[in-house]
């Protein structure tokens, strides 16, 4: 059968050998990869272990699809409705998923390292342990998702909105979160060593024992947000707001820097000025 499905502009054809159909564990359901094959969609489809490697999905409807160690390798879902399906341990290495949905999605454990997922939105997504490395996310959304111990080192995730994310022990080390939303966010030990924060909201978040070694948190906001045990050396907190913020010390801030912008919580606080 020969529909939708196209690798580098040919047409290929699917083949389906020795495959059960049906719904039982381990085997997706053959007439079902037919179905998203001539109709681009799919809701609610057993795709379990489905081989989906650089195929062109654009728009396609897979709300609700199992999904389940499925290989998208490659494959561009720009566009695509992947909300509340299940991406457990799935292949999306390499994927376009500019502005899809994956509200509510499970993907923990999914790989989509360098993926172009520029406006995506995985809010209330659970993606824990999932590996999101040096992928683009501008403008993308993670209102109160799950990301704890993910790895997103090197991506960048300028303008994206991460309001009340959960972060625990997320890997960010380098990347661009210019201008971030993480209002109440969770961060208790993430790494955020030479991220990029300028302009970051992190008002309210809860950064304990997190790792922000060399980051930049120009003209950030971290008004009440919590520092406990936070490890901020070699960090520019010049124009940054620090008013009322919770368990700083002061011997935190002591290879730290600042300028006459950096708003400090009182008197009790001395920081370097940056050069």
């Amino acid at each position: 059968m020969i529909g939708r499905f196209r690798k580098f502009g040919l047409v290929v054809p699917v083949v389906v050998v020795g495959v059960a159909v049906g719904t039982s564990a381990g085997a997706f359901d053959a007439k079902q990869v037919g179905q998203l094959n001539d109709t681009n969609a799919c809701p609610r489809c057993d795709l379990a272990e489905a081989k989906l490697k650089d195929l062109d999905l654009q728009g396609a409807d897979l709300s609700r699809a199992d999904l389940v160690d499925a290989d998208l390798k490659g494959t561009n879902l720009t566009g695509a409705n992947l909300s509340g399906a299940d991406l457990r341990r799935a292949d999306l290495e390499k994927t376009t998923l500019k502005n899809a949905n994956f509200v509510r999605a499970n993907g923990a454990g999914v790989d989509m390292e360098k993926s172009e997922a520029d406006g995506i939105d995985m809010s209330g997504a659970d993606f824990r342990n999932a590996d999101i490395g040096e992928s683009s996310l501008v403008d993308a959304k993670f209102v109160e998702a799950d990301l704890g111990g993910a790895d997103l080192k090197r991506s960048n995730l300028t303008g994206a909105d991460m309001h009340a994310a959960q972060l625990e022990r997320a890997n960010l080390e380098r990347a661009v979160m210019r201008n971030v939303n993480l209002l109440q966010a969770d961060l208790t030990r993430a790494e955020l060593d030479r991220a990029d924060l300028s302009g970051a909201d992190l008002s309210s978040a809860v950064l304990k024992n997190t790792k922000l070694k060399r980051a930049n948190l120009t003209g950030a906001n971290l008004t009440e947000a919590d520092l406990s045990g936070a490890t901020l050396k070699r960090a520019n907190l010049s124009g940054a707001n620090l008013e009322g913020v919770r368990g700083l010390k002061a011997r935190q801030l002591e290879d730290a820097c600042g300028d006459e912008n950096t708003k400090l919580p009182d008197d009790e606080f001395v920081l370097a000025t940056c050069r």
